[in-house]
């Protein structure tokens, strides 16, 4: 039985469902709104909107392919920033597609004005109860009807534009920005959400057929297929009616098409606009009833909204929860509030998806493998997150007012009811400031399958994938152990979200590294075990394998800074003040025959245990070493002379053979940098990880880099 679902849509089914989500209310109803605020450039707005959303899409299409089972927004930020965050996303999430749905109810009322005389509030309950009622029953997806729709309703507003080309006036754009760039900043962000469901396939990524091609190149075509019916449209409305005729128009294609085509043109019309918004709200309560869901089942809500009724099979408390907050919506707040409001916390949500991806590549998340990546990383993304702030300040106090309400809403929520029910910590969680790990209760994170905790090793190898050499890390740690026993623990990292024991089979990689490294330790008859651990949380199974096996040493393999990355990461590296014994980081630079090993000597506390290291090193390799320690240039002789008999006196000391060298220059990194050149490996202090250090490298990175010999940068148990 497969356990994925069949790749079955392909490039058009990805448009299409794309198209589907975004066209609606979106060209129906906001225009009229648009025109009020920023008049005749409205069309601009929506251009300048898509352009803003861009980042976005292709964020979302990334964070799809890692994860494309996940079931959307909600569990990308859950699993990024952990339940709390996933607390106020999935609320915010929630009530923006339920205040979408609301806004196409709104435009439904106003076209049904064309070819009924009922009030608005009753013709939209009506309505709002029959969509309630088809979910209840889960026959809300209805592709084929969806499909019909769409081309429909795009031929529609075809004909509805060439018409209107025919009798465009371009006095009717003068002035073009009444209210100047603050008003067409503002009309860009209430027009936000008419481009909100670009991202709905990502959603259902796992059935989309290479996704890596598909997914971002459907969102893609999608999304500039959509911004010209968009921005063509309403530059016909601009050039076919003064502004101030449109303005606060809820039915501004009906006007066009009674102008244009007559009244039968203009009914048509109406009557496609009316079943294009009943689809857009059916796909809203929909989409919207299942965040209660989810959110339930990951025990963030009361268990009750995640029961499927026995007979339909569909939630149906959610669902009836939903249809409740919407009539509060429709009955509460006017049209522009709804919109903007919907836009507000789409624009938010967007920005930390954006944020989302930069924190998943940058944390180096092993299970994060997205088939499809964003381009123009990270610029993209920043470029996103600036433009959603913009939007949002441009949007004004209602925006803060909403997000801020949700936000808290969200917080109180999580501390008074989720915080009990989860101990999952998301990305930033795991990756943050662990004072947890020094608790002596705490969950199980690791499913360590056959490794043997009672058995002490003098030295623990910690492999994550994609080493450099594997090999040449074992015998680093062969070479540290002083023929004690070596444990290789290969780390595999998988989300929160997935159980410890669904990892049953090794793969093929991991099966060929077990036996490399069974044949290395009978050649070597050295006592070296191998073995597999899976991990929800890479930091706490290192500081437990390396606490219960009282190991002296921890080695890992250098993770530089990567191609494209905004910051240096290891898994580890800041742990270094926990952990409870020696922290050694290998770079292999490819030199098998170790004869010449330099130490660097910084006069802190790591310097006895260069010191020890090297002496070692260099009995176990035959090898030579050199004491080096830098001095600028502008210092004194006699300085230079101290510094001198300070390592003949460290020298002394060791028992290999020893020679010492004092640098003098103006930049230190260059110095010992070209230093490297003369020999076969570098032993240098590891310096404790900061801020700054974060983002632009620290000292011992630097080295580590460029150096033109093997490096082993070592930090001493504090504990």
């Amino acid at each position: 039985m497969e356990n994925s679902l069949e790749r079955r849509l392909g490039l058009f089914s990805v448009v299409t469902i794309c198209i589907s989500s975004m066209l609606g209310s979106g060209i129906f109803v906001l225009p009229g709104l648009g025109f009020a605020i920023t008049g005749p450039s409205i069309y601009l707005a929506y251009l300048l909107s898509a352009l803003c959303i861009l980042p976005a899409a292709m964020s979302k299409a990334e964070l799809a392919t890692a994860m494309p089972a996940s079931g959307g927004s909600y569990i990308y930020l859950e699993r990024t920033f952990g339940p709390l965050a996933g607390t106020v996303s999935g609320l915010g999430l929630w009530l923006s597609i339920l205040l979408k749905s609301a806004f196409a109810l709104v435009g439904i009322g106003a076209y049904m004005s064309v070819v009924s005389s009922v009030d608005d509030f009753p013709m939209q309950l009506g309505f709002l109860t029959f969509i309630c009622f088809v979910n209840i029953l889960g026959v809300g997806k209805v592709s084929r009807f969806m499909t019909i729709i769409l081309f429909v309703s795009i031929a529609g507003m075809t004909a509805v534009n060439t018409l209107g080309f025919f009798s465009w006036d371009p006095q009717y754009l003068k002035p073009l920005f009444p209210r100047g760039s603050l008003g067409l900043a503002e009309a860009t962000a209430l027009v936000f959400v008419s481009f909100a469901g670009v991202t709905k396939v990502a959603a259902i990524a796992e059935e989309v057929k290479n996704p890596g091609k598909n997914l971002s190149r459907g969102i893609l075509l999608s999304l500039g297929i959509v911004t010209v019916i968009y921005c063509v449209t309403s530059f016909v409305m601009a050039g076919n009616f003064s502004h101030l005729v449109l303005a606060n128009d809820l039915k501004p294609a009906y006007t066009l098409a009674l102008k244009v085509g007559g009244p039968l043109f203009g009914s048509v019309i109406a009557i496609i606009a009316i079943l294009t918004m009943v689809n857009v709200s059916n796909a809203g309560i929909l989409a919207g009833s299942r965040f209660p869901f989810a959110m339930s089942r990951d025990k963030l809500l009361p268990s009750f909204l995640g029961k499927l009724h026995h007979k339909f099979l569909t939630p149906i408390a959610s669902i009836i929860l939903s249809y409740l907050v919407v009539i509060f919506i429709l009955y509460n707040f006017d049209v522009t509030k709804i919109a903007k409001m919907a836009s507000a916390f789409m624009i938010a949500i967007y920005m930390i998806e954006n944020i989302s991806v930069i924190v998943l590549r940058e944390s180096r998340t092993q299970w994060y493998k997205p088939v499809y990546k964003a381009p123009l990383y990270p610029f993209l993304q920043v470029f996103g997150i600036l433009s959603g702030v913009a939007l949002l300040v441009g949007m004004g106090i209602l925006a803060v007012k909403s997000l801020s309400f949700i936000s808290g809403l969200g917080v109180i929520l999580y501390f008074v009811y989720s915080r009990r029910q989860t101990d999952r910590k998301g990305v930033i969680g795991i990756r943050g400031r662990r004072t947890d790990l020094l608790q002596e209760q705490a969950p199980q994170t690791s499913s360590y399958k056959s490794i043997d905790l009672s058995r002490d090793a003098q030295v623990v190898v910690s492999l994550f994938g994609k080493e450099r050499s594997p090999e040449m890390l074992i015998e680093m740690g062969v070479a540290l152990a002083e023929h004690g026993n070596l444990e290789v623990a290969h780390i595999l990292e998988i989300p929160e979200q997935a159980s410890l024991n669904d990892i049953i089979d090794e793969p093929a990689e991991l099966r060929s590294l077990r036996r490399r490294v069974i044949a290395m330790a009978i050649e070597k008859k050295e006592p070296i075990t191998f073995d597999p651990v899976v991990s929800h949380d890479v930091s706490r199974t290192i500081f437990e394998i390396s606490q219960r096996l009282h190991c002296e040493w921890l080695l890992i393999e250098w993770r530089g800074r990567s191609r494209g990355a905004l910051t240096f990461h290891n898994p580890i590296g800041w742990l270094k003040s926990h952990l409870h014994c020696n922290l050694a980081v290998f770079k292999d630079s490819g030199v098998r025959y170790v004869r010449k090993i330099v130490a660097l000597i910084n006069a802190d506390m790591n310097d006895a245990l260069v010191l020890e290291t090297s002496d070692h090193l260099a009995e176990v390799n035959r090898a030579d070493i050199t004491l080096v320690k830098f001095c600028h240039e502008n210092v004194s002789i006699e300085k230079q002379r101290y510094e001198e008999r300070f390592l003949d006196e460290l020298a002394s000391t060791l028992k290999a053979p020893t020679h010492t060298k004092v640098l003098t220059g103006k930049d230190e990194i260059k110095k010992l940098l070209a230093e490297t050149v003369e020999y076969d490996l570098l032993v240098l202090g590891s310096t404790d990880p900061t801020f700054k250090s974060s983002f632009f490298g620290a000292y011992d990175d630097k080295l580590i880099a460029k150096a033109a010999c093997s490096v082993l940068a070592v930090h001493s148990s504090s504990l």
